[in-house]
């Protein structure tokens, strides 16, 4: 797992590696319907390299309590090309940490890693993580039809979303 050194901080949030004391509240976290719908269990796209991926703990940066996480996968033949995953627990949601935590490590994926175009895709009806996407300066190129294996073995549509290096302020 490639992790930025030192941890990635501002806002009030900081983004470190996740440690064995972490599996208790990811466990619970992952249990919220929200997150079981949107992210849990649903395979990334093929492209994306699964050797090639960091995820990193969405922390309160007073008092180190964990968020949420934040995830960045390089495409497996196009090291430039990285896509950028989240999630928040229910308590921290509505304060801005997603956004912040998105800026954050794009802000290394393009400074540090080199990336060229970072990729976000959310489902049609994920409004909260689309606004976050906005907010943290990624532009909406669109739908894209079927793009997601689901759990039933069907398909879902994934709205994409895309952040090049000159987009960041």
């Amino acid at each position: 797992m490639i992790a930025p050194d030192p941890p990635l901080a501002a806002d009030g949030v900081v983004l470190r590696v996740p440690d064995d004391g972490d599996a208790s509240w990811i466990t619970e976290a992952c249990n919220d319907p929200d997150i079981a719908q949107f992210i849990v269990g649903t395979p990334p796209p093929r492209r994306w390299a699964p050797s090639t991926a960091t995820e990193l703990v969405i922390a309160d940066a007073a008092h180190a309590e964990p968020l949420g996480l934040v995830s960045l996968r390089f495409a497996e033949r196009d090291p430039g090309l990285a896509a950028v995953g989240y999630w928040l627990c229910p308590k921290a949601r509505g304060r801005g940490a997603a956004t912040v935590a998105v800026q954050l490590i794009a802000r290394w994926a393009f400074d540090e890693l080199g990336v060229q175009r970072l990729e976000l895709t959310t489902a049609p009806e994920n409004v909260a993580s689309q606004r976050v996407a906005e907010r943290a300066g990624f532009t909406r190129e669109g739908v894209l039809r079927g793009l997601v294996a689901t759990k039933n073995n069907g398909r879902q549509d994934g709205v994409m979303f895309s952040l090049l290096p000159g987009d960041l302020g």
